[in-house]
């Protein structure tokens, strides 16, 4: 089996039935596993996923982000893959621009690739640059390293390196705890350049960008200063 055919690909999605099958078929198109983690949807998420082509793992209710993250990263650290994508289900993120994050990953060897989008303050919602902005100095100040792309959730990661992980996250403070506790971990961190995509009505974030942003901050110092 190739190092290519060994990347399986990680999918959160909650009530994104209008968008689901299209994310995952363009995924498909340079990853061919796909795993969905449904995290209690109630709009056929899970149905609209697993006839996409995808492996779906079903909650039985709405826990967040990070639960079903984490939920899918204990079920593929104990099957034969080494790289896991992770990739939002709400068409922030470009397939297309997987092949990038490939490319970065087999140059350099590195344990994980961050997918990092541009931050255009003309082009990007106030809110969302601002605590985009934000969220990287942070990170970068914690960890040490300069993080371009702190709430990215575009992402290939070698499963090995999860394996040992001990994630506490539920919502969309995981891309924070990821990031910190790896790079804590010793673990070699760099980044590829993707597109940033906010013109397309169908891609809408979730996250609440003042409110969420706090959160992550607060819980960006317990993991990296109380190890939790």
């Amino acid at each position: 089996m190739s190092a290519q055919n060994k990347i399986c690909a990680l999918i959160p999605a909650f009530n994104e039935a209008d968008v689901i099958a299209s994310v995952i078929k363009e995924v498909k198109e340079h990853i061919a596993t796909v795993f969905v983690v449904d995290d209690g949807s109630n709009d056929g998420t899970a149905d609209v996923a697993e006839k996409a082509g995808a492996i779906c793992l079903r909650r039985e209710r709405n826990q967040g982000k990070g639960a079903a993250l984490r939920q899918g990263i204990a079920y593929l650290v104990e099957r034969d893959f080494s790289h896991v994508l992770l990739i939002d289900g709400d068409g922030q993120h470009r397939p297309a621009d997987i092949p990038s994050l490939i490319r970065v990953a087999n140059e350099t060897g590195v344990d994980m690739v961050i997918g990092a989008r541009p931050f255009d303050r003309l082009r990007m919602p106030r809110e969302r640059f601002f605590s985009n902005s934000l969220g990287s100095k942070i990170a970068s100040i914690l960890v040490g390293r300069e993080i371009k792309d702190s709430q990215s959730g575009f992402r290939l990661i070698r499963i090995d390196r999860l394996r040992d992980l001990r994630l506490r996250a539920k919502k969309y403070e995981i891309e924070m705890e990821i990031l910190i506790k790896m790079s804590l971990a010793g673990r070699s961190i760099t980044h590829a350049p993707v597109c940033m995509v906010y013109e397309n009505d169908k891609a809408r974030s979730k996250m609440r960008p003042v409110r969420d942003t706090i959160r992550i901050c607060f819980w960006s110092l317990f993991f990296r200063f109380l190890r939790l």
